[in-house]
């Protein structure tokens, strides 16, 4: 019996070790967000007294307050290919079948169902661009501008 048990106990070791090479994304959610970090350019995650710290291996740290934190789990694809965290970060909502997109002039801002199929893209032409959703499909989508990007339920 004590044979059996030291088997499956290298067998859950192996399976589990096999399973964690598998994933390329840390993807941490708050506030409702979700944003993907590439493992492969992650260098160190530490914490503080309030915070998770994620430093990159390009000098960039990324900090997520942990009263925030509501969930963080490793994947084989991250969010939209989102790398970092930005402080500057558009404000995406949706309200009555308005997207309502505050970012930058300029600011490419494309919508995708969950195939992943661009349904929509414009260039915001001002600060709070809106684009109209009521002739979609329901269902979940994804906004995208620059290198953030937001789930939302188009009901």
């Amino acid at each position: 019996m004590k044979l059996k048990q030291i088997f499956m106990a290298m067998l859950l070791t192996v399976s589990t070790t096999v399973l964690a090479d598998n994933f390329s994304y840390l993807t941490i959610s708050q506030s409702g967000e979700e944003t993907s970090f590439s493992i492969s350019e992650i260098s160190k995650i530490t914490f503080d007294a309030n915070n998770m710290i994620i430093n990159m291996t390009n000098g960039e740290n990324a900090q997520i307050p942990l009263a925030s934190l509501s969930k963080m789990f490793f994947s084989e694809t991250g969010i939209t290919g989102i790398t970092a965290a930005s402080t500057n970060k558009p404000q995406i909502s949706l309200s009555g079948g308005i997207i309502h997109v505050n970012a930058p002039t300029g600011s490419i801002v494309t919508l995708f169902n969950m195939k992943g199929q661009a349904v929509k893209s414009i260039t915001a032409t001002h600060e709070d661009t809106q684009i109209n959703v009521n002739g979609l499909t329901k269902g979940v989508y994804i906004v995208k501008v620059g290198d953030q990007a937001k789930k939302i339920m188009n009901k």
